[in-house]
């Protein structure tokens, strides 16, 4: 009897074994550019994608991200912090208040009326837009990424005097609607008829960036771990425990809520909406920073960008 007993908790451990290992997911990469370039932002529309990075860099792919082409005669030599791709509008977003929007074909500088650094962008396929950066700087467009308009938030109704947070992530759903995330784990929507802010969420750790699907899930992480999830479209947000302290810089879901997250030699990924966490193993997130992440339509793995210009498969 106890050596049936015995080897029942071995097929058990065995079984729960089995099912970590099935459940971790794995990342190899896809591309390596040199020491001296970085990558930090990444957004797929369908099979189409393009990556942002330093100096001046942007890659796309129209493949699903199975290859990458470099893109020539970008017209800066400043990084690209955040990158956006929706039907025809395409627009990048960096150093100095920088703004590029391709034209048939082109990429040129569009002029924003602020020179701090712009950390995010984010635009719908009707061309509604909302860019994001240092010192609370929000900045709103309706053609595209053409021209651009100041609506950040009364910032001293959400944060301490004379504080304007630092913005790092920002979304704009088919609506209209916008949502902001930064510093003071701060979370801000306001809608397309509207110019009130509605704060989401306050705490402590900043954080750096966000992730809202089309089902009303989102994500958010950030600073000494933080990550949040909400379940109705980000209008309310609970907190995670992802199983680091990592700062962690960027978010993605799969549409059956598979969730990896990128950060500073650390990359962590959910199989199940948030509730249990791996480490994700492989390509180097030990040794390396990651930070854009997204997953092209219809792939089962999600694609992270960052130092060294790699592009890591994670497959999950």
């Amino acid at each position: 009897m106890q050596i049936l007993k015995s080897a029942a908790r071995a097929a058990t451990l065995i079984g729960l074994l089995a099912a970590v290992q099935a459940s971790a997911a794995t990342a190899t990469p896809v591309l390596t550019g040199t020491v001296h370039d970085a990558l930090f932002a990444v957004s797929f529309d369908g099979q189409r994608g393009l990556a942002a990075g330093a100096p001046g860099y942007l890659l796309e792919t129209r493949d699903g991200a199975r290859s990458w082409t470099p893109l020539a005669n970008i017209p800066t030599r400043l990084a690209l912090l955040g990158v956006a791709l929706k039907g025809e509008h395409a627009i990048a977003v960096g150093q100095q208040g920088l703004v590029l929007k391709r034209s048939g074909g082109e990429w040129k500088k569009v002029e924003t009326g602020t020179q701090e650094r712009l950390l995010s962008v984010s635009v719908n396929a009707s061309g509604a837009a909302v860019a994001a950066g240092a010192f609370g700087t929000v900045l709103g467009s309706s053609d595209g990424g053409a021209t651009w308009t100041a609506i950040k938030p009364l910032w001293e109704q959400f944060a301490e005097p004379g504080t304007e947070p630092h913005v790092y992530a920002s979304h704009i759903d088919e609506a209209g609607t916008i949502t902001i995330a930064g510093e003071f784990a701060l979370i801000l929507r306001k809608t397309a008829d509207s110019d009130e802010w509605k704060l989401l969420n306050k705490g402590e750790a900043s954080l750096f960036a966000m992730y809202l699907g089309n089902g009303g899930i989102g994500y958010a992480v950030g600073q000494n771990g933080i990550a949040l999830r909400s379940a109705d479209a980000g209008a309310s947000w609970t907190q995670l425990d992802v199983g680091t302290q990592a700062i962690l810089l960027g978010v993605s879901a799969s549409s059956d809520d598979k969730v990896t997250v990128t950060g500073m030699r650390e990359m962590r990924h959910s199989p199940d909406g948030g509730r249990s966490w791996s480490a994700v193993s492989g390509g180097g997130v030990n040794t390396l920073w990651y930070q854009g992440i997204g997953q092209p339509e219809g792939s089962a793995a999600a694609l992270a960008v960052g130092q060294a210009g790699r592009i890591l498969k994670i497959d999950n």
